[in-house]
């Protein structure tokens, strides 16, 4: 096929859920690096009362990121462990199952994502934030990062001449 001349689709299929949870692993560091900021001393006072209007234009566009990349991953994840590439298939099944867990957190997050957007406890903005980046940091490490690990290790392996 002259198209595979240029492009492999099969690569770019077993590569695909490394990428985009490459990219939500990066999101995820970042989100933490940017909103962390608010809670540092010398921000602390002025971040009460801008958190809340902050959350509210910065939550809409990181969950559409979100759900987009996740979806992909899981998506492709999916595909990769249904195809079956050699050995590699049950890492694609771990990154995929790790990627979901992701969205176990949602209900724990979404009262304090609506306390934070609807600004429920004025001037305690901060309070909320440190609440929403403790559940980010704990699904970072128990969902993102093992679902980035894996689908490492999918790739590599599934990418290996046979």
């Amino acid at each position: 096929m002259a198209s595979e001349t240029f492009v492999d689709f099969t690569v770019l299929l077993r590569a695909a859920p490394l990428v985009s949870a490459t990219s939500a692993l990066w999101f995820s560091a970042d989100q933490y690096t940017f909103l962390n900021n608010f809670l540092r001393p010398e921000h602390r006072n002025e971040a009460e009362s801008v958190v809340p209007s902050y959350f509210k234009t910065f939550f809409p566009g990181g969950l559409t990121r979100i759900l987009f990349l996740y979806g992909v991953s899981i998506s492709t994840g999916t595909a990769n462990f249904w195809a079956r590439p050699n050995a590699s298939w049950h890492w694609y099944a771990a990154g995929t199952a790790f990627a979901v867990a992701h969205f176990a957190f949602a209900p724990r997050i979404i009262s304090v994502v609506q306390s934070l957007t609807e600004n429920r406890h004025p001037k305690q903005g901060n309070r909320d934030l440190k609440k929403w980046l403790d559940i980010h940091v704990v699904r970072s490490i128990l969902a993102d990062l093992p679902a980035w690990i894996c689908f490492v290790v999918a790739t590599l392996t599934s990418l290996q001449p046979l």
